[in-house]
């Protein structure tokens, strides 16, 4: 018979240990199960798909914005906002529906597809200008107004949406305003500002006058027709190559003829003032981005219509191709006469079409004053600040015009050179006091957030930070409640353990 061995109590570090490595069971399983929850407060998925990595963004010149394109999308020239096709949908990595896919060996995960970034043009903002009192504003109160206006039936379509920052379109034998979009917004006008040098040195420079080009005139940035110093070139020669060409280096020949580059800059702010064209200031008569240099699409549809009003303009812009004379250059090399064509492509595709001057800077974007005639009716377009150089638009703002002219009520008018003043300044509201005497100031001298019911508005971000503090919170005591359980649980289970251990070895 075997010795009956005195039962020998165990040490409590046997029980400790137990529920030490429990807790450590229970923290992991609960670290693995739910994770750590993100900055904002929301978990991540047990198996996050990675996005589209993005390409080095590039450098964007100020004019423009970078823009994210996704693997498989062609970027097509911009047309019209709606005629865009939606960005093809990034892979999300989900499984698609169908027969399930048998494979032999695991595959490695694919590298997600990048995502390239590339720089497309912006719509440029306007100059920033005095708030104006409406009924003072040049053309009509209405045209004080942002964003589209337009005063029609419920019968009658809205205008068709376009790129540009700013429109007008008009009947340019009434004046009557049609529609028109932040007609007053202070823009770059690019190269249709030479629409108002025309119509300020036509009538003051003979056409059959012979200008002799100087070295400014060849060293003109921007799009030259191939002015040579020293070579004598007739004035209507300079005006082809400027309003078909759009030639700067044949814009400063005329302005040298006229009494040179600042006597035409002074008479060009003269002849706008004189107009009505108050919105506009010339500095470079080429209409090159230089300073402050600006007009609106008000002003640029009233030069138009008073420059459609000279003869000679209206035959030189509906022109389709001019010959201009050549000359010797500096290293005795002889050029022939060639040929200028017009850059205007209204004109071959819009039928009825007779002007009027396209432009384009980098910091306008694109800009244009369009005419044409239909039906006996004759309208005139200024489109300013577009991203696109399409004659599309354009001709869609005509053909509403056309169609809907005896349809709406216009909302404004062009007025007649010396009938209209500067608008005047809205007066300045004085500020309200801030000391708490009306009840609801903060008594610092900050800004008041006390909502209309008296009750004080949070603070910005405050609500957020909030509920994410609290979240976190409450995450935070679940996992210690789902650890102290684990751990109880744990403990239980090696005290029954030792207890059973205690009694087989009593009965041994």
């Amino acid at each position: 018979m075997t010795p009956v061995m005195p039962f020998r109590r165990r040490p409590w570090t046997t029980p400790a240990a137990g529920v030490t490595l429990g807790a450590v069971a229970v923290g992991l399983m609960l670290t693995t199960t739910y994770a750590v929850p993100t900055a904002s407060g929301t978990p991540l998925p047990h198996a996050a798909v990675a996005p589209p990595a993005l390409a080095a963004a590039p450098t964007c010149a100020p004019w423009q914005t970078p823009q994210a394109v996704p693997p498989g999308v062609t970027l097509t020239p911009r047309v019209f906002p709606t005629g865009e096709a939606p960005p093809a949908a990034v892979p999300s990595g989900r499984p698609s529906v169908g027969p399930p896919v048998t494979t032999t060996a695991p595959t490695r995960p694919a590298k997600p597809p990048k995502v390239r970034v590339v720089c497309r043009s912006a719509p440029p903002s306007p100059f920033a200008h005095p708030a104006w009192q409406p009924e003072t504003v040049v053309g009509g109160s209405r045209l004080a107004e942002t964003g589209v206006v337009v005063d029609r039936p419920v019968s009658v379509p809205a205008p068709p949406e376009v790129y540009d920052v700013s429109y007008v379109i008009a009947d340019l034998d009434t004046g009557e305003i049609l529609a028109a979009k932040s007609a007053h917004a202070w823009l770059r006008p690019a190269s249709t500002l030479k629409t108002l040098t025309a119509l300020t040195l036509m009538p003051r420079l003979d056409p059959r006058q012979v200008v002799v080009a100087g070295q400014d005139a060849q060293d003109a940035a921007g799009s030259r027709v191939g002015v040579l110093a020293g070579n004598r070139y007739p004035v209507s020669s300079l005006f082809d190559a400027m309003l078909m060409f759009s030639a700067n280096d044949a814009v400063y020949a005329l302005a040298d003829a006229a009494g040179g580059y600042d006597a035409t800059v002074a008479l060009m702010n003269e002849k706008a003032e004189q107009i009505g064209a108050h919105d506009t200031l010339t500095v470079d008569p080429s209409g090159l981005d230089d300073g402050a240099q600006r007009s609106s699409a008000y002003d640029l549809a009233l030069i138009g219509r008073d420059a459609m009003r000279l003869p000679a303009f209206r035959t030189t812009i509906t022109k389709r191709d001019a010959v201009f004379p050549g000359g010797k250059d500096q290293r005795g090399k002889v050029w022939p006469a060639f040929h200028v064509y017009n850059i205007n492509e209204l004109l071959g595709h819009y039928p009825g079409a007779i002007g009027i001057k396209p432009g384009r800077t980098d910091r306008a974007q694109h800009t244009f004053i369009g005419a044409a005639t239909r039906g006996g009716r004759t309208l005139v377009v200024s489109q300013m600040g577009s991203v696109t150089g399409s004659w599309r638009p354009t001709a869609a703002l005509l053909d509403w015009g056309f169609a809907n002219a005896d349809r709406v009520t216009p909302v404004g008018r062009l007025v007649e050179p010396g009938e209209a003043v500067a608008p005047s300044a809205a007066p300045t509201l004085p500020a309200l006091p801030t000391d708490g005497a009306t009840g609801t100031g903060s008594g610092t001298g900050g800004p008041d957030r006390s909502s209309p019911t008296g009750t004080p508005a949070p603070e910005a971000g405050s609500v957020t930070s909030s509920v994410a503090e609290a979240t976190s919170f409450d995450r935070t005591m679940s996992l210690v409640a789902l650890a102290a359980a684990g751990a109880v649980v744990t403990t239980a289970v090696v005290l029954v353990l030792v207890a059973v251990a205690r009694r087989r070895r009593r009965r041994a």
